[in-house]
């Protein structure tokens, strides 16, 4: 009776996380803080693939061209039906805080079987949903690595339950969330020797593939869709010494790395089967010098790691089962659950915690004027429009964002919203300041629409 009360606060935990998720979300994207870059590069992708047209984007890079350039995530066209049966760019982010809820689902499931304990389970769950990496994952837009912790889990469940047909599904599935992926199969290649030498062909051969994939997706596919090498390509050291201190050669790493282990307990450390998967996590980012944001907690950088620390948490716990005894492990389960809740609640302030701020759902309201000036626009038109008002015209217009060289694009519209002390990614990649100068004097721009802060510009009919 006991363990199933635990199993049911579990369930409902889950639930009532996914519900938090889909709160802050979604209230994040009414009140413009969720931003072209990245949201609406994958959603116009899969929006354009749900209506069978091409996935063009517009970026800064590659614009106008497929978004295989930038990233080959195919597994991401996975989520356009969605798009079938409604319009509204919410449901992706309720999509991808659905698929991290059902990811929490089965590493508890997988806990159950290989712990059999519902209140150890529960703990590992905790420290997984509380993490600080999970939460910044899912109010950071969407991202093709976030949805892609769904697979992930399942594909480790399948490892531990001997499920290959289901392995094997999940395993390409997870390949096919974005090239980088090659370097997690080599990981869940090493993982499937250490853990079952039974599956050595099985690991030998999800080896390869992940190897195959890597240089085939970074090395024919995005420079054929690109028209240019990968634009990604890390550089490193050839130095070992130096390639190894980049691991920690900066405070940001150095903090990632202990409030990650210290959020699960310093259990994955233990688990040594797990640390090939670890470290091409936490080496693909901390060892480019080119792309410092990927080094801290911020964003969806930790997607991945989180499931990673994750499963090791749980393997390093039936470990210690054996060596331990009982009362010790509940006593450990117990600290953990309060570390989860202290570094959540008091040390990082986890941002989920918004879901029970009333202050955070008023601020909704204040951002109509918006939505009323965004009305203003005859759908169908091409519209020029900075990084958190293009999400939200992204299926109704033809979007571009803000360039202070616009001459190729001629837009109908211009759409600017100059209030000061805005989120500086409002404005990412636009001279404002050269558009403040340039824009009013364009003969062939005519100003329609205006307030102290907020303009509307219309081309003039040739």
């Amino acid at each position: 009776m006991k363990r199933r009360f635990i199993d049911y606060l579990a369930y409902a935990f889950i639930a009532l996380y996914t519900l938090a998720a889909i709160l802050v979300s979604v209230n994040r994207f009414w009140q413009y803080e969720v931003f072209y870059y990245d949201f609406g590069i994958f959603d116009s992708a899969i929006w354009s693939v749900a209506h069978f047209r091409p996935p063009v984007i517009d970026h800064f890079v590659i614009g106008g061209k497929w978004i295989f350039a930038d990233h080959f995530s195919p597994s991401m066209f996975l989520l356009s039906p969605i798009y079938w049966f409604t319009a509204r760019p919410e449901a992706l982010l309720i999509a991808q805080a659905v698929a991290v809820g059902l990811s929490a689902l089965v590493l508890y499931l997988l806990a159950k079987h290989v712990l059999k304990s519902s209140f150890i389970s529960l703990a590992i769950l905790l420290s997984y949903l509380l993490f600080i990496g999970t939460q910044n994952a899912l109010i950071a837009d969407i991202h093709e690595v976030t949805f892609m912790m769904l697979p992930l889990s399942l594909v480790f469940y399948a490892i531990v339950t001997k499920r290959p047909k289901l392995f094997w599904v999940m395993f390409f599935i997870t390949l096919g969330f974005k090239e980088s992926a090659a370097l997690l199969g080599v990981g869940i290649a090493f993982l499937i020797v250490l853990y079952n030498r039974r599956w050595w062909k099985t690991a030998v051969l999800v080896g390869v593939i992940s190897v195959v994939w890597g240089i085939l997706t970074t090395q024919v596919i995005i420079p054929y869709f690109f028209g240019n090498r990968y634009f990604y390509t890390p550089t490193f050291d050839h130095n070992p010494w130096v390639v190894f201190w980049s691991l920690f050669d900066d405070p940001v790493k150095r903090k990632t790395l202990l409030l990650s282990f210290t959020s699960f307990g310093f259990l994955p450390a233990l688990y040594l089967p797990a640390w090939p998967l670890m470290l091409q996590d936490i080496a693909a980012r901390f060892m480019q010098k080119d792309f410092t944001l990927r080094w801290g907690l911020g964003l969806h950088y930790s997607a991945q790691l989180s499931v990673i620390m994750a499963f090791s948490s749980i393997m390093a716990a039936d470990f210690l089962k054996k060596h331990i005894p009982r009362l010790g492990i509940i006593a450990g389960a117990t600290l953990l659950t309060l570390l989860s809740v202290y570094l959540h609640q008091f040390k990082l302030h986890g941002p989920l915690g918004l879901s029970y701020n009333r202050a955070f759902y008023a601020n909704t309201k204040n951002f109509a004027f918006l939505n009323t000036l965004i009305a203003r626009i005859p759908k169908g038109t091409t519209v020029m429009t900075q990084n958190d008002i293009a999400p939200h015209m992204i299926h109704t217009h033809k979007v571009y964002l803000l360039r202070a060289v616009y001459d190729s694009f001629l837009p109908e519209y211009f759409v600017l919203d100059l209030r000061a002390g805005q989120n500086f990614n409002d404005f990412f990649g636009a001279d404002i300041e050269a558009l403040k100068l340039t824009l009013p004097h364009d003969t062939r721009y005519r100003l329609i629409y205006s307030t102290k802060e907020q303009f509307i510009y219309q081309r003039k009919s040739d």
